[in-house]
């Protein structure tokens, strides 16, 4: 009698993310003074480094399949919906990663402020998604991606309030208990004295840490970024946090009116 013996495959314990969150300004030529669609054929090679990328102001279907293709990334999550038919367009927000994810949901705001004023961001349906990543077997991620109201008057401020709200509720409700990666273009200068509050609510109420702060860098005030959270079963730990310059043309003028913000990670299994 052959007896086959089956070799299992140890879950790895431990392991590094390199995750990158990236506003790529994709709003129409007739906004941007640009072609948009070239500048996201630019912009997509570069996100192939990346295991996590949250791309805020991906707004046009067509133009987001340029993006996509040309990083060679899948794409796990779009979030394009229309909260309401009179809105332009959906939240602009996309997850790109080559982990298998187990579950998406994405979720608009309520609130926003503006349509000709402000900072017209009740043209677009602005939001946040939630997909849930394996990074081995058992071991479970819940990624955010954001991006949240602009403008700098009373109602924008009010807007940004309830949206912070509706992160938090998230945050300590469907992912209560699990790690988690957070991007997203906050629009939250640590530096005023009205957005600091909200970024203290974000953070401590949801027990996250902020990637830039974690490493004692010196750019502590940008709007875009990358928060963790260990969870349960998983421990994260910032190792590296920095500006990607790479995202340049040829004639090393920017690719987009945002930075790219990248941050490389360090997982455990905790149990």
């Amino acid at each position: 009698m052959i007896l086959l013996l089956a070799c299992a495959v140890p879950t790895p314990l431990e392991g590094a993310l390199e995750v990158l969150t990236y506003n790529v300004h994709g709003l129409p030529p007739e906004i941007t003074g640009d072609d948009t669609g070239a500048r996201l054929e630019a912009i997509g090679p570069m996100l192939a480094d990346y295991d996590l990328v949250g791309v805020q102001e991906d707004f046009d279907a067509e133009r987001h399949e340029l993006l996509a293709a040309a990083s060679g990334q899948p794409v796990v999550a779009w979030f394009g919906a229309l909260l309401e038919p009179e809105r332009f367009y959906g939240s602009g927000l996309a997850v790109l990663t080559g982990l298998p994810a187990s579950q998406i949901y994405a979720e608009h705001f309520t609130a926003c402020n503006g349509t000709v004023d402000g900072a017209s961001d009740c043209l677009a349906s602005k939001g946040f998604q939630v997909v849930r990543l394996s990074l081995a077997h058992g071991v479970e991620l819940d990624v955010y991606n954001t991006h949240l109201e602009a403008g700098s008057g009373e109602d924008d401020n009010a807007a940004r309030q309830a949206h912070v709200d509706q992160l938090v509720a998230s945050l300590n409700g469907r992912s209560e208990g699990r790690a988690v990666v957070f991007t997203g273009d906050t629009n939250l200068h640590l530096s005023d004295p009205v957005d600091a509050p909200l970024l203290d609510q974000l953070r401590d109420d949801a027990g996250l840490i902020d990637a830039c702060e974690s490493v004692g860098c010196d750019e502590p005030d940008r709007i875009d970024r990358i928060f963790v959270r260990s969870g349960s079963d998983l421990a994260l730990e910032v190792v590296d946090w920095a500006v990607d310059e790479r995202f340049v043309d040829a004639e090393g003028l920017p690719l987009s009116d945002h930075d790219a913000i990248r941050a490389t990670l360090r997982w455990e299994r905790t149990r």
